[in-house]
């Protein structure tokens, strides 16, 4: 897994806004594979064998119930590259994605995006 976080250094702004653009050059490498960018929006439970999870899929808007298993990141806020598999949920949702921890192919900061769209705003 590839993680676009870490220090900035002097210029926060275009070392977050190349997070975003990372992910998204990951995005399009792995789209033929069903890989996409998501948001994690919610995490409504936690467990020892993971966390149960609302997310955002960046391209449609549109919400999905998600399990993330094991010691999957999912943290609040933060955007994932995900495969996984579409599944019955018994619960709450016929449609859950399930997610393993090799199904996460990166993560960005919410900071990265505003970077990213402001420095495209500004053309640079």
């Amino acid at each position: 897994m590839v993680t676009f976080l870490g220090s900035f250094g002097a210029n926060r702004r275009a070392a977050a806004a190349q997070q975003w653009a990372a992910l998204r050059t990951a995005a399009a490498q792995q789209a033929h594979r069903g890989v996409r960018i998501a948001l994690v929006h919610s995490v409504y439970q936690r467990a020892s064998t993971g966390d149960k999870a609302w997310i955002v899929w960046q391209e449609t808007g549109s919400r999905q119930d998600t399990w993330f298993h094991g010691g999957v990141p999912c943290s609040v806020g933060t955007y994932v590259l995900l495969g996984g598999a579409v599944g019955y949920g018994p619960h709450n949702n016929p449609r859950v994605l399930y997610v393993n921890p090799a199904d996460v192919l990166g993560t960005a900061s919410a900071k990265s995006l505003k970077a990213w769209r402001k420095q495209n705003r500004q053309g640079g």
